[in-house]
């Protein structure tokens, strides 16, 4: 059994001020303004292990370390969605199109995909490990360091050492993630989706 209920907005902001990460103030701010669309707020108490989270219309506040056997996924049937997790964040895949905070570490064995256009930013208090990043336009920004094997980016990933370059061009991205323009390869993002939640783990071509 999860354990996760409904609370209030004055509960949540009175635990994110008890917490008292580096985010708090922007971790309030982001509250405030989801609440007023979402409306409801879903709090997990303790650690808390789940094969998938799909986060949609409801703010989700985990309140300890979260483990996720394979997918950590935002904005499932909404256009913005806020994720917060007060501790680490332990995961196969992270697919992010919306605004997360994570105080502790982030540790995604596979991929970490974001894309909103850059309008919204992935925020870990601590450091990120992974083997793919892959920016298609989102803010990744850890407080303290990123180990990453293979990054496209555009160039919107940072760490306390400034900004991560990506080593990875379009032209060497695998074909299930891409599609062809005139000739030319380009990211495509339901493509690159379906692949991750297919088990896809190649992203660049040798």
């Amino acid at each position: 059994m999860e354990k996760f209920k409904e609370v209030s907005l004055d509960d949540a902001i009175q635990l994110i001020n008890e917490n008292n990460s580096i985010f708090k103030e922007e971790i309030v701010d982001e509250l405030n303004a989801f609440y007023e669309v979402a409306g409801k707020i879903v709090l997990y108490s303790g650690e808390t292990n789940l094969d998938n989270l799909v986060v949609g219309n409801d703010i989700v506040i985990v309140n300890g370390n979260l483990n996720i056997a394979d997918i950590i996924e935002d904005c499932e049937k909404v256009d913005s969605s806020l994720l917060i997790v007060l501790g680490d964040v332990n995961c196969k895949n992270l697919i992010t199109l919306s605004s997360m905070y994570i105080t502790g570490d982030l540790n995604a064995r596979n991929v970490v995909l974001g894309d909103s256009l850059c309008d919204y930013v992935l925020n870990v208090g601590g450091n990120i490990v992974t083997k793919t990043i892959l920016d298609y336009g989102h803010h990744i920004v850890s407080e303290k360091e990123i180990t990453v094997t293979d990054v496209f980016s555009f160039n919107s990933i940072s760490d306390k050492n400034g900004g991560i370059e990506q080593n990875m061009e379009r032209e060497e991205l695998a074909d299930e993630i891409t599609e062809m323009d005139d000739d030319e390869k380009i990211e495509n993002l339901s493509k690159t989706i379906d692949y991750i939640k297919n088990g896809g783990e190649i992203f660049r071509v040798s």
